[in-house]
């Protein structure tokens, strides 16, 4: 079994201004960091901090893409609730995730059959997901089929009606706007 690292041996508190600290300078700034924490009474390398800001950096920037993703989410919910922009936003997280999963799967140090297995899970899910996509774009493109319909007729009706050309432009633009 690896031994742990200096840095997760550190308390708590210690640990997290080092983060906090690491996060704030950009990740750099290794030297002053050996520096400040051998200030604190800890003996730690710059190497080892660096290995440390080197993975927090990676959960910083996953968890900055999550937090971009999540908010895409939210616009596509603000947007009237639009189904299609809900699920192609959901989908498009589902397969960051599955694809994550994949390579976290390659690389952990496990039976190869348990992750033989749980790659064929993750395969299998991915293939859903895009299945799910491929069905979201068919009804997409039926919905605008269906609404381009739906204001020819009614266009057709408010012209035998007496409308106006410019209030049965406005009507047509309602009508086609739910898909825009």
């Amino acid at each position: 079994m690896a031994s742990r690292s200096s840095v997760s041996m550190l308390p708590e508190d210690v640990r997290d201004e080092l983060n906090r600290r690491l996060v704030e300078s950009n990740f750099s700034g290794y030297e002053g960091l050996a520096r400040w924490l051998r200030e604190q009474g800890f003996e730690i390398s710059k190497s080892a901090i660096h290995r440390h800001g080197s993975a927090l950096e990676a959960d910083f920037e996953d968890a900055m893409a999550d937090v971009r993703r999540t908010r895409a989410l939210a616009r596509a919910v603000k947007n009237d609730g639009d189904e299609g922009e809900v699920l192609a936003a959901t989908s498009g997280i589902l397969q960051e995730q599955l694809l994550r999963i994949s390579i976290a799967l390659r690389t952990a140090d496990s039976d190869p059959a348990e992750a033989a297995k749980s790659i064929s899970m993750v395969a299998r899910a991915h293939s859903d997901v895009g299945r799910l996509q491929v069905a979201l774009s068919k009804w997409q493109e039926e919905l605008k089929a269906k609404c381009q319909a739906a204001a020819d007729a009614c266009e057709q009706a408010a012209r035998r009606g007496g409308l106006t050309p410019d209030t049965v432009e406005v009507i047509r633009r309602e009508i086609l706007g739910i898909t825009a």
